[in-house]
């Protein structure tokens, strides 16, 4: 539990949502592709929340 704690307030922890979260947009990316279904409030808050995360990374430094 010290472990996931630790790694939850690392920066890194923000990169790894944000490769969750590019895979989500690859996922409604293939979905409107292959099934015609539009999600749009689904990609526009994805994207949102994935510029958050980058920005984070970005931003914060290092915790030792």
């Amino acid at each position: 539990m010290k472990l996931i704690s630790r790694f939850m307030k690392s920066r890194w922890w923000h990169l790894f949502a944000a490769f969750y979260m590019l895979a989500t947009v690859a996922y409604i990316i293939y979905m409107a592709v292959t099934q015609r279904i539009l999600m749009a409030g689904f990609m526009v808050s994805t994207i949102f929340m994935l510029g958050i995360e980058l920005w984070n990374f970005a931003s914060r430094r290092q915790i030792t």
